[in-house]
């Protein structure tokens, strides 16, 4: 059997995907791994829990256990930055639990009358949610993108809560 390429982190990812955790609110991540090979040449299968997600690498890494972890870690970050990317593309299936699809509407919704601070505490969320998922430094869309799907998300964050406020029999009050 050939030498096998030892991978070699070039970063802390695994500090990264804990801190991207902790700003987020989400548990530590944990990494669990399974050795393959032998001892003297080890690889790992390493399985990532993050949130309310898990992600398990395609192939045994080799090298140390310490080094597949940061792997692991980097892969989960990467999949994190893709699917950020997706989300400010436009595109619908994106698979980020942090952050919820935004809905296009295609016709005219019905009219929705609310309260003002509804919207303005909808508003701030979104703008939390989309602040947290796609940093500006890192934000490739226009301002204009950016003001579309911000107040595309804005309303349907009010639209869910006047369906669970009708659903649960409460009624909002002007004050």
């Amino acid at each position: 059997m050939p030498d096998r390429e030892v991978l070699e982190p070039d970063g802390n990812y695994k500090g990264l995907l804990i801190q991207y955790c902790q700003e987020r609110g989400l548990s530590q991540p944990r990494f669990s791994e399974t050795q393959h090979g032998t001892p003297d040449a080890p690889s790992w299968k390493v399985t990532v829990y993050y949130g309310d997600r898990v992600h398990e690498t395609e192939d045994p890494i080799p090298g140390a256990k310490k080094g597949a972890h940061q792997f692991a870690a980097k892969q989960v970050l990467e999949a994190i930055n893709e699917n950020r990317e997706r989300l400010l593309a436009g595109e619908m299936d994106v698979q980020d639990s942090v952050m919820p699809d935004v809905v296009e509407m295609t016709e005219p919704a019905e009219l929705l009358e609310v309260a003002l601070p509804l919207v303005t505490s909808a508003l701030t969320i979104a703008n939390e949610r989309l602040g947290t998922s796609q940093p500006s430094r890192y934000r490739g869309v226009s301002d204009a993108e950016f003001s579309r799907k911000l107040s595309q998300l804005t309303m349907q964050i009010v639209r869910d809560l006047v369906k669970a406020a009708d659903e649960a029999n409460v009624k909002f009050i002007e004050t």
